[in-house]
């Protein structure tokens, strides 16, 4: 009947189909000529004498949604611009609402935004068990356009609405069911189509109301004021506790509810279309779809870079530490045989502890059986010796961060495994200098978790002077085999994250220094500009021995810009015992509230040593303690894409999104970086050039600010 390059319509009988099957794609993808197509498909029907219409996809899933990439111009044009191209989507999608006979529509595989926009068309919708539904728009900084913030209170209720649209989670066949989106999940041994059929025909036959179905989806909701005034102030509040005031798409999607709720469909879509244009005037959202489309470019890497390379069989893990045994929990809970070694009982208790706490909460939340726990454990083979490495094909050396120590570990380990890829889970020492002990250096690399490991999602993987591209591929597919994001970094003292990070922190000890306040700095880092946490809990977190090494080792790396303060207080902390959370005395007193959980609060011994260290507190506005804070942070990462120690900006901007917990509304460092004004960083590197080398403006980002030139095309 209508053969598209996105859509076809065929004749199944009595009934026709609309089928979803973009011909030059492997994914189906809404872009504005699939919805031309669609237009023109559904004219086809309209003209048919078809008494039912089955939609669907012919692949595996159904839809993965509209063009993320087509956002961004859309809202480079305004309200205007928006308003138009989506006044022209809802008629399209209304014309298929419209047409005046039952439709049903089979949801597989994944459906997502548009795509599931697109089934609310139907007035029967209906699942395979492996599908996932989800309306993601929220993580985007916007919410479903294309009619679904009008049809889906009106299809499962405002409640059930709300959960869906500000969580945008993923819901299985199973609880889209239960929450009444899908009318059946369909077995896997069953024939969708047929099952289809089956629901027209009861709705020619008159058993379905299917016209009551498609008339509630274009007239009010049918709820009382105060039932809705119920549901949207408590999800208020729930909004302003999970989102905040940098997120403004989940208090949007509330108010468009709010107002259009007794609208019919008609007016509802027009007050959909205002906010969705209030959305992208926020900033937000281009901020949040430049970090996805980002996120889709290292995932293309990644793929890139482990195609062809063999997967990982059986890890070895030398060091049975708190890092060791999260190592060895992740390897193991993924599917991959582990040998955990280390040179005492008390280590490798210490890293099968870990690995047990970690299984163990895994458990107590119902995301594991004691069954899969114990599986998972008997992966892992706890060794004193050398000799049970042989068969390992990749291990991984997370020893204390002694270059010493190091060495000689490396240099055991090949004799022991000389065909591994062998790798330093090394924070800041240089992966080069670690290879001078080495016969093979081209067979090592770094793999530098981040901590707690089975939380964070990035990993960088750093390659020597002398790494072979065939150790890079291994490591980088390792750590996808894991779930986590590789980013691959040349070698550097610090590599790209704690290189980037150190001064963040150097920054924050000459404010301590000239007088700041330690919780007013930290409320503007957190709550103003964004960050989880300020600077001060954020290194009684990590622990001030630890960053007070990192202070040292890029001392010695980078002599002048990075030099040891004169006055070093996180170095005087570390002197005095006050290590941070681990000893419970840092910036911070961190002690256990009535539930048990530890929180920070005012220490008056921290407050005394910060008093003996200065001339005194002065007061400093927000503004100043932001930029003093960002710029040598900034200017670092910008020497980095210099140097050519990170690739791209979006590389660096998700690593550092990833692995330091940069706000992703302000859509990356080299983003934000963009945002402000290359020409404005260069004049505020002249206003601070007082405070010394860790201010000066890179050469890079002064030939770029000249030229007018932007981080991102």
């Amino acid at each position: 009947m209508y053969q598209g390059q996105s859509f076809q319509v065929v004749a199944r009988g009595q009934f026709a189909e609309l089928i979803f099957d973009d011909q030059n794609d492997v994914v189906n993808t809404l872009r504005k000529s699939a919805v031309e197509d669609l237009q023109a498909a559904i004219a086809v029907i309209d003209k048919s004498d078809a008494k039912g219409l089955i939609i669907r996809s012919g692949k595996g899933l159904f839809s993965a949604g509209a063009d993320v990439k087509a956002f961004r111009e859309l809202f480079t044009g305004g309200e205007a611009a928006i308003n138009e191209y989506l006044e022209w989507v809802h008629a399209v999608y209304n014309s298929l609402e419209d047409l005046a006979m039952p439709k049903v529509a089979i949801i597989n595989g994944v459906a997502a935004g548009g795509g599931v926009e697109l089934s609310m068309l139907a007035e029967y919708r209906i699942a395979t068990a492996d599908a996932k539904i989800s309306l993601p728009e929220v993580k985007l900084g916007i919410m479903p356009g294309w009619g679904g913030m009008t049809r889906l209170p009106r299809i499962v209720g405002v409640d059930t609405s709300l959960q869906w649209l500000t969580t945008g989670k993923n819901f299985r066949a199973a609880k889209a069911l239960e929450h009444r989106f899908v009318d059946g999940v369909i077995d896997a041994k069953a024939d969708p189509i047929a099952e289809a059929e089956a629901v027209l025909t009861s709705c020619i036959e008159g058993d379905f109301d299917w016209a009551a179905r498609q008339t509630e989806k274009k007239t009010a909701l049918k709820l009382s004021q105060y039932e809705l005034s119920m549901s949207i102030n408590v999800a208020r509040g729930m909004v302003a506790k999970v989102a905040g005031k940098h997120y403004p798409a989940p208090s949007i999607m509330l108010s468009t509810i709010e107002k259009a709720a007794y609208c019919a469909r008609e007016e509802a879509l027009s007050i959909e279309r205002a906010g969705i244009a209030k959305c992208a005037e926020s900033g937000v959202a281009d901020a949040l779809v430049s970090v996805f489309l980002s996120d889709m470019a290292v995932k293309a890497k990644t793929k890139k870079f482990a195609k062809g390379a063999e997967a990982t069989k059986e890890l070895g893990v030398i060091g049975a530490g708190i890092m060791g045994g999260g190592i060895a929990y992740v390897t193991a809970d993924k599917g991959m045989d582990v040998v955990m070694k280390d040179i005492n009982k008390a280590g490798i208790n210490l890293g099968l502890s870990e690995a047990n706490k970690l299984l163990a909460k895994q458990v107590a939340k119902g995301r594991k059986t004691p069954v899969e726990m114990g599986e998972t454990l008997n992966r892992i083979q706890p060794t004193l010796h050398n000799s049970a490495l042989e068969s390992c094909d990749l291990i991984v050396e997370a020893v204390v961060e002694n270059p010493m120590i190091k060495e000689k570990v490396l240099a055991e380990l090949e004799t022991v495994a000389p065909n591994a890829v062998i790798a330093s889970n090394t924070s800041t020492l240089m992966i080069s200098g670690l290879a001078q002990a080495m016969k093979k250096p081209e067979n090592f690399c770094g793999i530098h978790f981040f901590n707690p490991v089975p939380n964070m999602p990035l990993v960088e993987v750093i390659r020597g002077e002398k790494t072979s591209d065939e150790t890079i591929t291994k490591a980088v597919k390792y750590v996808a085999q894991l779930g986590k994001t590789p980013i691959v970094v040349n070698d550097c003292a610090g590599f790209l994250v704690n290189r980037c990070l150190t001064p963040y922190f150097m920054a924050f000890n000459q404010l301590i220094v000239d007088g700041g306040d330690i919780p007013t700095i930290d409320k503007v880092m957190s709550k103003g500009f964004g960050w989880p946490m300020g600077p001060a809990f954020l290194l009684d977190v990590i622990g001030l021995d630890t960053a007070a090494h990192c202070i040292d080792v890029m001392d010695e790396a980078f002599p002048g810009r990075m030099s040891k303060p004169e006055i070093n207080v996180i170095q005087s902390f570390v002197d005095n015992k006050f290590l941070g959370q681990k000893n419970a005395q840092g910036f911070y007193a961190h002690t256990p509230d009535r539930r048990g959980r530890i929180k920070p609060s005012a220490s008056e011994e921290s407050n005394a040593l910060i008093e003996s260290l200065r001339a005194g507190a002065t007061s400093i506005d927000a503004e100043t303690i932001t930029l003093r804070m960002m710029l040598p942070m900034m200017f670092e990462a910008i020497r980095c894409l210099d140097e050519g120690i990170i690739a791209s900006p979006e590389e660096a901007d998700i690593a550092m999104i990833y692995g330091t917990g940069f706000p992703p509304f302000r859509g990356g460092l080299f983003y934000y970086m963009d945002q402000m004004g290359l020409d404005k960083l260069v004049a505020a590197a002249e206003k601070f050039s007082h405070l010394g080398e860790l201010y000066q403006a890179p050469k890079g980002l002064i030939e770029r600010a000249n030229n007018n030139q932007k981080f991102y095309a």
